[in-house]
This record gives C-alpha cells, sequence and structure tokens, in this order.
C-alpha cells in the first residue's frame, strides 16, 4: 500500500498546481464561451445562457477568417524560421573551434530577454526617424530606406515582428538539438564517412532521423508559442496599422478587455485552441517514430 499511494501522496502537491493553473482555466472559459458575459454581467453577478451564439457570430465574421490568417501564416512562418535558423546554430555549434563556448552562452541572451523590452527595443530599431536600422541601410546606400516607415504597411509589419521571434526564439531550439546531438552514436557518422556521404547526406539519412522525437516536440512547442503570440506585436504595433497585423491572441484579448465581451473573447480563444490541435495531430502524424521506421 505505501508502494501504491506515496508516489501520488508525493505529487499531489504538483497536481494540485498544475489543475489550479492549467486546467481549471481553460475548462471556465469553455463554459464562458457559452455565456453571454459582458460588462452588465460582471456588475449584476448574472450571466445569460448563449449556447453556441459565440462561436457562430464569430465563425460568420469575416475578420476572424482574416485573423485566422494572419495567425496561421504567420505562426508557421515563425515556427520555420526558428527551426531553420536553431538548426544551423546547433550545427555550427556542434564543431569544434575556438570560441565556440563562448558562442553558445552569447546565443542564450536573446532566450532571455523579457519579450515586452526586447518589443521596444526591436519597435525603436526599426523607428522611420531615428531607429538604426534605416540609418545603416542608409550609409551602405540604399536611400530607399530614409525615413522608411516599417510599421505603416502589414507586410513590413510582420516582417519585423518574424524577425525579432526568430530572434527570441531560436537559442532554445538551438540549445536542445545541440543536446540531441550528443546523444547520436559517432560511430555511425563513421561508417557513413567510409561509405562516402558528404555532409548534406549526414544531415538528412542520420541527424535528422535519429533526431524525430526531439524536432517533434520542438515543433509542437514553437507552434504553441508563435501561435499564441501577443506581448512583441501588441507592444510594437498594437495590432496595426487598421488592425491588419491582428492575430488571434490579441483578437481575443481585444474581445474581453476593449470590447468587455468575454464570452465572445473565450469563443475566439477555444478556437484558437482546436486549431492548436489540428496543426499538432498534424505533425504528430507526420512525425511519429513507426511512420520514421516504416520510411
Amino acid at each position: 500500500m505505501k508502494s501504491k499511494w506515496l508516489p501520488w501522496l508525493l505529487l499531489l502537491p504538483a497536481i494540485i498546481l498544475i489543475m489550479g493553473l492549467t486546467i481549471y482555466p481553460l475548462l471556465y472559459t469553455f463554459f464562458l464561451s457559452f455565456q453571454h458575459y459582458d460588462m452588465y454581467s460582471i456588475i449584476t453577478g448574472e450571466a445569460e445562457w448563449a449556447g453556441f451564439s459565440n462561436y457562430r457570430e464569430t465563425l460568420s465574421d469575416p475578420f476572424f477568417w482574416t485573423v485566422t490568417r494572419n495567425t496561421v501564416l504567420f505562426g508557421l512562418s515563425c515556427v520555420g524560421g526558428t527551426l531553420l535558423v536553431g538548426l544551423s546554430v546547433a550545427l555550427l555549434l556542434n564543431t569544434r573551434f575556438k570560441g565556440s563556448k563562448i558562442l553558445g552562452v552569447v546565443i542564450l541572451i536573446p532566450w532571455v530577454f523579457p519579450a515586452v523590452a526586447g518589443g521596444i527595443v526591436w519597435k525603436w530599431m526599426f523607428n522611420d526617424q531615428y531607429g538604426v536600422i534605416n540609418y545603416f541601410l542608409t550609409s551602405i546606400g540604399l536611400n530607399t530606406f530614409d525615413g522608411y516607415a516599417w510599421f505603416n504597411t502589414s507586410l513590413t509589419a510582420f516582417f519585423v515582428i518574424f524577425l525579432m521571434i526568430v530572434w527570441q526564439s531560436f537559442p532554445f531550439i538551438a540549445v536542445s538539438l545541440l543536446a540531441g546531438f550528443q546523444t547520436i552514436p559517432h560511430t555511425l557518422y563513421e561508417a557513413a564517412e567510409i561509405d562516402g556521404a558528404n555532409g548534406w547526406q549526414k544531415l538528412t539519412r542520420i541527424t535528422l532521423p535519429m533526431l524525430k522525437p526531439l524536432l517533434l516536440i520542438l515543433f509542437i512547442l514553437s507552434t504553441i508559442w508563435d501561435f499564441k503570440i501577443f506581448d512583441q506585436i501588441y507592444v510594437m504595433t498594437e495590432g496595426g496599422p487598421a488592425k491588419s497585423t491582428f492575430v488571434l491572441a490579441l483578437y481575443s484579448w481585444n474581445e474581453a478587455i476593449n470590447a468587455l465581451n468575454f464570452g465572445m473573447a473565450s469563443a475566439i480563444a477555444m478556437l484558437m485552441f482546436i486549431l492548436l490541435m489540428i496543426f499538432i495531430v498534424i505533425y504528430v502524424y507526420f512525425l511519429r517514430e513507426d511512420k520514421a521506421v516504416k520510411a
């Protein structure tokens, strides 16, 4: 009996904490998504049952589909860019050269940088009047960028935010992949070299297939982080210009805080949760280990 219940008793505080911080808010958000819950409901303490009206209203709104498109395209771009840069840096750090250990410490700086502070710094860097990016580009002869307003169009604004997200996210990917590289037996690379394999073949035939379980986890984590981005976009553009850089997380926040429509905001949040689950299922299907074995 001691061996059966003691582990659960030791885990109980952590389980309660996880339930309180993750499961309960998720269930309460799901419950609110079926309510007409606004400022009047907060004052009176009463909310009307709305059924699926919040979902119907959200799904019938063209702006929701525009924001969903922004979220998917921007999120997938950030996931791809982060993993590509992270993999490149991990491969670089995996080679022995002078200063590699110092570089390994330096690349962690963006990861520990607060998101809000990072957004403010990047917004200043790309300012059209006194930003250092425009100054640098102009100084090398690209006069088109003299006073160029990066945040006046959705495409360039998303591009700046994309750079900032990749800059802040790639260190975690790089360190994780670097740790994964250490688990691959070196004898596999030696055998491949004897067979005449080049660097690209060793990467695609040995390294990446051996790291599929780790890559699956990194894909899932990156997708969750990049699909729910809020801080950086709010600090750098506040959704502008003209709400063209709205993503689902910012849209849900706007409905809750500015429109005081908590039921609608909860419905948007639950739809974003469903969207994330769809992508996670796709990742698991294509990157699962048994599929790799069959291939």
